[in-house]
């Protein structure tokens, strides 16, 4: 590292740290921590940005050095997020490198190929589909293997303990989990969807298979992360990994020097493949498996992009349960009527109405309205994702967006200003 980027690094980590420990961030994790134990309805919310939104106003990176551009990219984005976008989002008072862990693949035949959507995005894909008859092909699949790179990892680390020295502590641990790694997009990726579809009416059996499979994977690789002493609490901030909602939470801190098992933290499980089956199919099929990747988790959350309104009286035997995402698909009413009140509404609005050709403050606001008056008795935070089309042109909409929520919530706590 040279004496130019460390400059650099220092000083945006000085901006990083000031925000970490500011009022604003102190207010905001008060704010989910009541919301996220059901203590008091602050209506929390977050705006992502999975389109060019922070390129584009993101300054080009200085540093020289590899690892003090990855670094330095990192601060940024936190830092371009936490300026540009006033909303609850939290950067956590510790900064966590997460291990290293090269991971093989399921299947060696299996390809991907993305395409790009025009907008610099890359999230639409299409696969090979190499599993044409699960009990012929069965024998291409395979176990995963994880292996651990502890020197890289510690590398690196002490790359961002030089930086922060004196600002914020450093740590190495892992918030995800394997456990949460989703079953039916591989098995999706591997056949395709309507394949899929089609086997668990044709050879029920051969898919009961599939999926046991993937999740016993699954089971292996949560347990290796365990065994291997990888974990660290994931309740103090946004780490990405509950589909946009922030865990901030005391519900799952562990006495200083513990060791911290997946059981000491939140977790999450996601079916957005399954959209296409019933209630009693998922039942059949995912749940078993759903069920003991449930109980490896103190808290969770449950689902992505699927709709959660019929499937709710299945979702609710799951331990742990305490959030749903509430996608733009879902049934309201119906999930108003089937959902428990205990189990929070994780809600994402229609991302047009926050990123399309034209933009209405009002429309968005009774679009948000809605969700607040259907939902009345149930806690409800806001998560705007899928804003593929969102720009740094529109700064200026977000900024009213921001504002908006907080007025419309009547919880300004949080906000910069």
């Amino acid at each position: 590292m040279t004496s130019k980027d460390k400059e650099r690094l220092r000083g945006l980590a000085c901006r990083y740290a000031e925000a970490a420990c500011g009022e604003a961030m102190a207010q905001r994790r008060e704010k989910w921590r009541v919301h996220n134990r059901l203590q008091e309805k602050t209506f929390p919310f977050h705006i992502e940005d999975n389109g060019s939104y922070l390129r584009d106003l993101t300054p080009p990176l200085e540093c020289e050095a590899g690892d003090c551009r990855g670094l330095e990219g990192r601060l940024l984005n936190a830092l371009v997020a936490y300026e540009t976008i006033d909303d609850d989002r939290i950067i956590p008072d510790r900064f966590v490198v997460d291990w290293h862990t090269p991971l093989t693949t399921v299947c060696d035949e299996l390809q991907i190929t993305r395409a790009d959507n025009g907008h610099g995005s890359s999230l639409g894909y299409e696969t090979n589909e190499p599993i044409k008859d699960i009990d012929a092909d069965f024998g291409k699949l395979k176990k995963r293997v994880i292996t651990l790179d502890r020197e890289g990892t510690e590398r690196q680390a002490a790359l961002a303990a030089e930086i922060f020295a004196g600002l914020l502590p450093v740590e190495i641990g892992r918030p995800s989990s394997l456990y949460s790694n989703g079953i039916t997009n591989k098995a999706v990726h591997l056949m395709g969807m309507q394949e899929l579809y089609l086997q668990m009416a044709l050879n029920p059996d051969a898919v009961h298979r599939l999926f046991t499979f993937l999740a016993e994977d699954n089971l292996a690789l949560g347990q290796w992360e365990e065994d291997q002493g990888l974990l660290t609490l994931n309740h103090d901030g946004n780490q990405g990994y509950c589909s946009g909602s922030s865990q901030y939470s005391d519900e799952t801190a562990v006495p200083a020097g513990d060791r911290v098992v997946s059981t000491d933290r939140y977790g999450y499980l996601e079916s957005q493949e399954s959209a296409g089956i019933s209630a009693a199919m998922f039942d059949e099929f995912l749940m078993p498996h759903f069920l003991k990747l449930a109980g490896k988790f103190k808290l969770m959350k449950f689902g992505c992009c699927e709709a959660v309104h019929d499937l709710m009286p299945v979702l609710q035997r799951l331990p742990g349960l305490r959030k749903v995402s509430v996608t733009p698909w879902c049934d309201l009413r119906k999930l108003a009527e089937t959902c428990r009140e205990d189990i929070i509404w994780s809600r994402k609005p229609v991302p047009l109405k926050l990123c399309g050709d034209t933009f209405s403050v009002d429309a968005l606001r009774e679009h948000l309205q809605e969700t607040l008056d259907i939902g009345r008795d149930h806690f409800v935070e806001f998560v705007f994702r899928d804003t593929c089309l969102l720009s740094g042109a529109m700064r200026d909409r977000v900024a009213q967006t921001c504002a908006m929520v907080r007025a419309l919530t009547g919880h300004p706590e949080g906000s910069r200003g």
